[in-house]
């Protein structure tokens, strides 16, 4: 049976803190993609006003329409479910967390990668390698 190898603990902090991130760039992007389709909007519906189009062409710029309202939707429901995220991290309190977690990250990852460098130099007796039998690497120093 193959064993899954777990995540490190640096690659979840890090996993959360580009959630964050994403979240933000996200919201930005939808929000704004949200405003240029309801601009697009606007002009459908001047172009059924103002220009006195035949049947034909008021069928194709309904369909038009259409799929300009489902695109704006999409965009919509996005805005809506990165809204709570982008204001609970927003908040001055929570925004140090953020913060925090950064610094805490850099700390995690000096730690792992000293653990994936570490060896042990034998005191006693000269020329061997005292190895883990789970991991291949010799094990650290011990002061």
């Amino acid at each position: 049976m193959k064993q899954e190898r777990k995540m490190q603990p640096s690659q979840c902090i890090k996993a959360f803190l580009d959630f964050v991130e994403n979240a933000r760039s996200d919201y930005s992007f939808n929000l704004e993609a949200m405003k240029n389709e309801e601009r697009i909007t606007q002009d459908y519906l001047h172009k059924l006003e103002l220009e006195g189009l035949n049947c034909r062409e008021r069928s194709k710029l309904a369909t038009q329409l259409a799929a300009n309202r489902q695109a704006r939707r999409n965009y919509k429901d996005a805005v809506e479910e990165l809204e709570p995220i982008i204001d609970f991290f927003e908040d001055p309190q929570n925004k140090k967390l953020i913060d925090h977690m950064a610094q805490l990250l850099g700390q995690v990852r000096k730690v792992e990668n000293y653990h994936q460098r570490r060896f042990y130099v034998p005191k006693v007796i000269p020329g061997e390698t005292i190895k883990s039998d789970s991991d291949p690497k010799p094990l650290a120093e011990v002061s």
